[in-house]
């Protein structure tokens, strides 16, 4: 009886040291295209990952936006905002999938809180290279923009519901994920080459003008396989 229970934590605890292993992480990730970035940056919610290269001779910088776990019914964006931390003011890349099966991918300076503010206008700083992929359940904005100033800049990313060809409003619940996708990013950090991505920065909680704040990103033991290795041990000791 106690080789059997013995036996089956440690299964579990083996199932749990797998399942953590095929956990996605930015810097595992490579591109169909082979794009290279320097940097990346695992977001703290809504399966999102920020991947870039930064010049600092011209100040621009290539992103790539990856929001998983979407679908062909579903918008999703990313922004800089020069003059915030939230909603207001945010300088966004949108896109989705139409119902053509076309990705549509534009600019959208957010004026408001209002979804209908999510429409098309240049933003405050230069957007280049401009597209967007949507692929097992994957959409990926990919940009150069040229910075507005200095390197660090306050980030918002989100998604939401489409109804037809429009983006209509996300959950606005403050519990929700929507409210606490915000950041503060630093350009300069983790600037050295390799595979999709570079070891993954900090993500610097900020404060969003409605809603919570965000808590900082950091590397976490998983407890459940500590706890399972202690427990398993202390059995097999006894048999």
């Amino acid at each position: 009886m106690g080789k059997g229970l013995t036996t089956l934590l440690l299964s579990c605890v083996l199932f749990s040291l797998c399942a953590s292993s095929f956990a996605q992480t930015c810097k595992s990730y490579t591109f169909s295209s082979n794009k290279v970035f320097t940097s990346c940056q695992d977001l703290p919610v809504l399966n999102a990952f920020l991947h870039w290269s930064y010049d600092q001779s011209t100040n621009k910088v290539d992103i790539a936006y990856r929001h998983t776990g979407t679908s062909t019914s579903r918008w999703t964006a990313w922004a800089i905002n020069p003059t915030g931390s939230g909603m207001v003011g945010a300088q966004a890349l949108v896109a989705y999938q139409n119902s053509s099966s076309v990705m549509r991918v534009y600019t959208s300076p957010v004026s408001g809180y209002g979804i209908s503010t999510l429409i098309e206008g240049d933003l405050s700083f230069a957007v280049s290279n401009l597209s967007a992929t949507f692929a097992n359940s994957e959409m990926t904005i990919f940009a150069t923009l040229t910075l507005p100033s200095g390197t660090t800049v306050n980030q918002v990313w989100q998604e939401g519901p489409l109804s037809g060809d429009s983006p209509i409003s996300h959950d606005t619940a403050s519990s929700s994920a929507n409210m606490k996708s915000v950041g503060s990013l630093n350009f300069l950090e983790q600037q050295t080459g390799g595979g999709g991505g570079a070891p993954t920065p900090t993500l610097q909680p900020t404060t969003p003008s409605t809603g919570g704040g965000v808590a900082p990103w950091r590397p976490r033991l998983n407890v459940t396989i500590f706890i399972g290795l202690i427990v398993s041990i202390m059995i097999s000791s006894k048999f």
